[in-house]
């Protein structure tokens, strides 16, 4: 037996693929034959070409907003899949629903079906969807679901944003620089060894590093430092203490270390009030929302924190003992507790957190702009003095002749 992927058509022409288990193309076109689909091809694949696949995040919205349309709608799961096989113009999402179709009929649960696909639904994903079919909630957990996808894209977003015009300015004020270097100086060079006139030290500094860039060595050596800072980057991420202590470093930086370390636990807070609102133990909402944290330091923490309260802490006691947690954290924790609004309390810290965010990212663009504009004013200032020095010594000295 082997996966095959087929490709239809539907009655208005549109193309569907599909995922089947089968002997050959033949058993594959024979089962097609009973639908009222036109088979049009098959393909065997390998387990892992299918499985592995990954599609965009906004995709995955979509397919869940059609989902919990559809579910709300009184649609059995079943009928549900299928609706959603024809609709979806994605052909990785086609594949997906196809196999979770084919996994339900099997008398599988939905989220058994999601495990084989773990590069497109996230854990905190499929823990949601499994809480939805053990409590029978499944409309109040798509809800959620979507709620906690559409913050996350806010999150993407936001991030986006804030790291779109810093980058067009310095990629323009290097640009800029580079251009100067390569262009502007050798011009004048060529005049100032002409008239063979003693050259200031700034000047000889800066043609030097104008010889440097025109260089094709620098060219090369340039793309070739940039290509293995990447591949080393790669590498070095896959070690766990490697990437915790680099993650630890980030937090350390000016400004910037707050700003990440407020966003990592943002996104910590949303997930684990969602998870709790949906009906997920404590301990199972720590470990998934754990995942949600993208720095290994913040991470280590809250698995402590979990530790913690499977030893038969609270959850304010666990966090109080963690000093890098925020007080204000720990303490509206505590209020969550002593209440009995610990989700509701979770998602006004999460609104703070996100408020807090948003302030310190418009202030880092509005002091990013003007500290950009006099490094590279300051850089081309440099070079015009170190062109016109020259030219002033020679202007003085034929005005005291």
């Amino acid at each position: 037996m082997a996966y095959y992927i087929y490709r239809v058509k539907d009655d208005y022409g549109r193309p569907l693929h599909g995922l089947m288990i089968a002997e050959d193309k033949k058993e594959v076109k024979s089962k097609l034959k009973q639908s009222d689909y036109f088979f049009i091809s098959a393909r065997q694949v390998t387990r892992g070409s299918v499985f592995n696949r990954k599609v965009k995040f906004q995709t995955l919205i979509m397919f869940t907003h059609r989902l919990t349309s559809l579910i709300e709608a009184g649609i059995p799961i079943l009928a549900a899949t299928n609706i959603l096989w024809r609709q979806t113009e994605d052909e990785t999402i086609q594949l997906v629903v196809s196999h979770m179709r084919t996994q339900l009929e099997e008398g599988s649960q939905i989220s058994e079906a999601m495990l084989d696909f773990n590069n497109i639904f996230p854990i905190a994903y499929r823990a949601l969807i499994q809480v939805g079919e053990k409590s029978g909630a499944m409309i109040t957990v798509l809800h959620k679901l979507t709620e906690y996808l559409d913050y996350k894209a806010n999150v993407i977003a936001r991030t986006k944003k804030a790291t779109f015009y810093p980058s067009i300015v310095i990629v323009f004020s290097i640009i800029t620089v580079i251009c100067m270097f390569a262009f502007v100086v050798p011009a004048f060079q060529k005049v100032l060894l002409k008239l063979k006139v003693a050259l200031p030290p700034l000047t000889k500094f800066v043609m030097a590093v104008s010889e440097v860039i025109r260089s094709p060595y620098f060219i090369v050596g340039f793309f070739v430092f940039l290509i293995a800072g990447i591949i080393l980057w790669r590498v070095v991420r896959r070690y766990d203490r490697v990437a915790y202590y680099f993650d630890q470093l980030v937090l350390k930086i000016p400004y910037f270390g707050n700003i990440m370390n407020t966003l990592a636990l943002g996104q910590f807070v949303r997930s684990l009030s969602i998870l709790l609102g949906a009906g997920v133990p404590i301990i199972e909402s720590l470990e998934v929302a754990t995942t949600t944290v993208t720095n290994r330091k913040i991470a280590g923490d809250i698995r402590e924190v979990k530790t913690r309260i499977e030893h038969g802490s609270s959850l304010n006691d666990a966090f109080r003992k963690c000093k890098d947690f925020p007080v204000m954290l720990i303490e509206m924790v505590g209020i969550g507790e002593t209440s009995g609004m610990l989700v509701q309390i979770l998602e006004k810290v999460t609104k703070h957190f996100d408020d807090e965010v948003d302030y310190h990212l418009n202030r880092f663009l509005t002091l990013l702009e003007p500290m950009l504009i006099v490094v590279v004013g300051l850089i081309v200032l440099c070079t015009l003095l170190a062109i016109y020095l020259p030219v002033m010594g020679i202007w003085q000295g034929l005005m005291n002749r």
